[in-house]
């Protein structure tokens, strides 16, 4: 004898429309490396690197902290990996023939990625290990000047004057109120008063040389790109000449 099927039960709508009501539901994503290390950047943009801690992460990520130690030991591994995600950022590709070109290039991605994650320069600072980006990164500055003719010393040290340029002045314009954890009214009043502060001094006669330069009314108001730009065609041109000497 057959074995009959049980009863069907009635849903009340076509199965399409429930499957379709069951796909539309949110799914949880599962926990990966690189969503850890995705989060952690989130959260040091926006608050600094001192925020960053396994129990903030996980719950950034709806997840328990001992999760998280399936995919990486230590807050410092988290770093490390962050630091390298960033310096990912940096990567070019193929860079233009000339060597000048190419480090501009290879500069304006450094400080485009600084910019994004002011704390790229705290993880540079500790001695962060070099991880494979970091690694890349550093070939794409070797490709850059493996045209010229000079020695080893002095291809690294004008790499190393491009790159100390470039962080120390992602340092002048952080420290100069650029991405400020400030209110816009507070920052404002800020600048108001430094600038009145620095006209005072000048007015009183005491600083003749800032008052030929307009220093008070560039305190704050320089087009930092514009000064970027500026300040690496000096030191491009002056690595040039004396690299032709």
């Amino acid at each position: 004898m057959p074995t009959q099927r049980p009863p069907a039960q009635n849903h009340g709508e076509p199965i399409w429309l429930r499957e379709a009501e069951r796909d539309a539901k949110p799914k949880a994503h599962p926990l990966t490396r690189e969503r850890i290390v995705r989060a952690a950047m989130a959260v040091a943009d926006s608050e600094g690197l001192d925020a960053v801690s396994i129990r903030r992460i996980a719950g950034e990520l709806k997840a328990r902290p001992m999760s998280l130690y399936a995919h990486i030991d230590s807050k410092d591994d988290l770093f490390e990996l962050m630091h390298d995600a960033a310096a990912e950022e940096t990567l070019v590709g193929d860079a233009p023939s000339d060597w000048r070109e190419a480090l501009r290039v290879l500069a304006r991605s450094n400080r485009a990625a600084a910019l994004r994650h002011p704390w790229l320069l705290a993880t540079r600072d500790t001695g962060c290990p070099v991880g494979p980006a970091s690694l890349r990164r550093m070939d794409e500055s070797a490709a850059a000047v493996r045209g010229l003719d000079a020695d080893g010393a002095v291809l690294r040290a004008l790499i190393l004057a491009v790159d100390t340029f470039t962080l120390g002045h992602v340092m002048a314009e952080l420290s100069g109120g650029i991405r400020r954890r400030t209110t816009e009214e507070a920052d404002t009043a800020r600048r108001a008063a430094t600038t009145e502060y620095v006209q005072k001094q000048i007015d009183a006669g005491g600083l003749p040389h800032l008052a030929e330069t307009g220093f008070s009314e560039l305190l704050h108001n320089d087009d930092p790109e514009a000064s970027f730009e500026r300040g690496l065609d000096w030191l491009l041109a002056g690595a040039a000449e004396s690299l032709t000497k």
